[in-house]
């Protein structure tokens, strides 16, 4: 069949799975097991015949944004504990989760599943980080307009059990130690003994000397280090924990990035993503979670951060003072977040978003903010843009509203995108005709720049500030 077409770029889109089993050495692999990745690749591709891909394609998803747990219960969250298992709130709990199920599995997405990339050279890629309850399908919508323009965009669904739910691997238990057999009394011993174990698939190397395999579908392949059990397991929400617990979530979510660089090139796309020329994108926790990767880790290039939730970070980030990676910041804020409330407080935490402004500028890559007016912190996903006229009861219920329509907020949201990472990361196809050393420079951000912004939004910026980088 052929998918629905929306993205505004001139390419066709393929889209592929990904459930993978790596290992990690080191403090990092102790912290929530992020040697476990999932996430879906958008990508250009060549047309082809393909099932549909649909925006939830397994009734756990529908499950898990309701509320599988009662440690979760993300959707049921202002229904007391206490309450959440009498009949009438059981009820409630599977009519809507029945609604998710239905309007999540008939939106097909406009790409063609499994489809071959299209592009003989390396392409940039991006890696996209959700926000609290999110999953690699919540931002389909501005993943396939990046990936029409050209870029391999990795979706992350990660598994510190802040998606609402996680496709994930299942691991092998870890065999006992064994005594080392005796020497081999024959040659033919011998070469029993010099055979390798067979893994039935691919693997490729990941950080800390171990192996990455790459599963689509059913997830059933495993590295050839032998981490994975074969098929995979959901993880549910939850919940958010204390102070501890969200720093904990927030290094393991830089972590999982950084391991989904050379575990994104695991499957067939490997020698056609450009490592080089990577950059970070999330949302809400996500946003937060790619500006500090981007502070500290050079792998990344460039950071996007979509009405970031900036109060997951303890003072001592370098994300609050001072970046080590001259990494350019755009920051994509909601007009709700960065509206005064009472107190005369922002919900994106004021405080700390003046902090990492001045930071990304004093590391030298400055940083751009752009506040769409009328915008939420819906404003940025996909459920108004796919499903808002058919949950408006259920959205005037939970008090989701946006004076933005939500294409014209996708609009924006890409055009600030693609321009950003245009200027400062611009593909390979914009790039082939300068020199090498043009080439390879990274832009500054520059006073200068707010014209270009100024130019297309207009009165669409509620707020619209440039943080020209600071180099020696």
């Amino acid at each position: 069949m052929n998918p629905p077409r929306h993205p505004v770029g001139v390419v066709d889109l393929g889209a592929l799975n990904l459930e993978l089993a790596a290992s990690t050495s080191g403090s990092d692999a102790s912290e929530g097991d992020p040697h476990r990745l999932a996430g879906r690749l958008f990508y250009p591709c060549v047309r082809q015949w393909t099932w549909a891909c649909t925006w939830i394609p397994h009734a756990n998803y529908a499950r898990g944004y309701v509320g599988e747990s009662q440690e979760g219960r993300y959707l049921f969250k202002m229904v007391p504990k206490g309450q959440q298992a009498t009949l009438k709130n059981m009820a409630a709990k599977a009519v809507l989760t029945s609604i998710a199920w239905v309007l999540g599995a008939s939106k097909v997405l406009p790409v063609y599943y499994r489809a071959p990339l299209s592009s003989p050279e390396a392409l940039p890629l991006i890696i996209f980080s959700h926000g609290i309850a999110g999953t690699r399908n919540a931002y389909s919508s501005i993943c396939t307009e990046l990936a029409s323009q050209g870029y391999v965009v990795m979706a992350l669904e990660h598994g510190d059990g802040s998606a609402s739910a996680a496709r994930l691997p299942k691991l092998a238990p870890t065999p006992p130690p064994q005594r080392p057999a005796p020497a081999p009394e024959s040659g033919a011993g011998a070469q029993a003994d010099s055979e390798p174990s067979s893994s039935g698939s691919s693997a490729a190397s990941a950080p800390g000397g171990g192996a990455t395999a790459a599963a689509d579908g059913d997830g059933s392949r495993q590295g050839a280090g032998g981490k994975g059990a074969g098929g995979f397991e959901f993880c549910f929400y939850g919940g958010f924990g204390d102070k501890a617990e969200q720093l904990r979530k927030t290094r393991y979510r830089v972590t999982e990035g950084v391991l989904e660089l050379p575990a994104a090139v695991a499957a067939s796309l490997k020698g056609k993503i450009d490592l080089s020329r990577a950059a970070v994108i999330g949302h809400s926790y996500g946003g937060a979670t790619a500006a500090a990767a981007a502070a500290q880790l050079p792998c990344f290039r460039a950071a996007v951060s979509l009405d970031p939730w900036w109060d997951c970070f303890d003072d001592q980030w370098p994300v609050l003072n001072r970046w080590a990676n001259p990494a350019p910041l755009l920051v994509i804020g909601s007009d709700d977040w960065n509206t005064p409330n009472a107190e005369g407080k922002l919900k994106c935490g004021g405080v700390n978003q003046e902090r990492v402004l001045a930071a990304a500028a004093g590391g030298g890559g400055g940083a751009v903010l752009v506040v769409p007016s009328g915008s939420t912190h819906g404003s940025f996903d996909d459920v108004l843009l796919f499903f808002g006229r058919a949950l408006t009861p259920m959205a005037r219920l939970f008090n989701i509203r946006s004076s933005l329509e939500p294409r014209l907020a996708l609009s924006i949201n890409t055009w600030c995108i693609s321009h950003f990472l245009g200027k400062h990361m611009p593909p390979r196809a914009c790039t082939a005709a300068a020199a090498p050393e043009a080439a390879a420079l990274l832009p500054a951000v520059r006073e200068s720049d707010m014209d270009a912004y100024k130019e297309k939004l207009g009165d669409k910026a509620a707020i619209l500030r440039v943080c020209a980088g600071v180099r020696a």
